[in-house]
């Protein structure tokens, strides 16, 4: 069990991620969050410092739990490389459904919210449109591992590229699959809401097939 300081704290984290989803970071004031969380706002400073400190805190707990649950290692020798074309498929398949699990919206189940995984695809979708400077120590070292996993997958199997050419695909792959997150309620209105999947499972395979022609099957001469 929690100690009151660590359930304060862990109370005010949930709220600003609430209001930070809910207003963006500019829109969000500690009163806000403080009235939310329905502790004083002496408090806030106490365990954050201030509003900055408190958004990297709040985006420490996301990419904690994302990251814990991915089972992923938080280093990787920078001379990593995948063994073969067949591991570079894995892994890419791999790192879609883990991505797309991180901001497919939650499907309306009736049971308790879960906040993070509610309002953190909304944050972190804000947050890659303009990532504020003082996240990126924290971004490098959750991100950054991920983004060499998929830079040297890329590499694996198109040779041929140049690193530019490889930083661009990985940039938008990463964006093809972000904007699943970003424009679902758009989606929605201008598509129909007749889901193509059952699950999304099924939505990421789609994904890795689209990923896979893309980098295998149709490539120039």
């Amino acid at each position: 069990m929690e100690n009151p300081s660590q359930e304060t704290r862990t109370a005010l984290l949930k709220a600003a991620l609430v209001c930070f989803a809910e207003h963006g970071f500019d829109g969000t004031s500690m009163r806000m969050i403080a009235d939310r969380a329905k502790r004083p706002l002496s408090l806030l400073a106490h365990h954050f410092g201030n509003k900055e400190g408190l958004y990297v805190e709040v985006f420490r707990m996301i990419l904690g739990n994302n990251f814990s649950e991915r089972g992923l290692p938080m280093t990787m020798d920078e001379d990593w490389k995948p063994r073969d074309r067949a591991e570079a498929i894995r892994l890419l398949r791999e790192e879609v459904h883990r991505m797309y699990e991180d901001v497919a919206p939650l499907p309306a189940n009736g049971s308790e919210p879960d906040l993070l995984r509610e309002y953190g695809p909304s944050l972190w979708l804000q947050e890659m449109r303009s990532t504020r400077r003082e996240l990126s120590p924290l971004l490098r070292q959750y991100v950054g591992p991920v983004l060499h996993c998929w830079r040297q997958v890329i590499k694996c199997l198109r040779p041929e590229l140049t690193d530019a050419e490889v930083v661009f695909l990985g940039i938008s792959i990463i964006g093809m699959i972000a904007s699943h997150g970003l424009m679902s309620g758009l989606n929605e209105t201008a598509w129909g809401d007749k889901k193509p999947v059952k699950n999304s499972f099924q939505a990421s395979e789609l994904l890795v097939d689209l990923c896979l022609n893309g980098l295998i099957n149709n490539r120039t001469s």
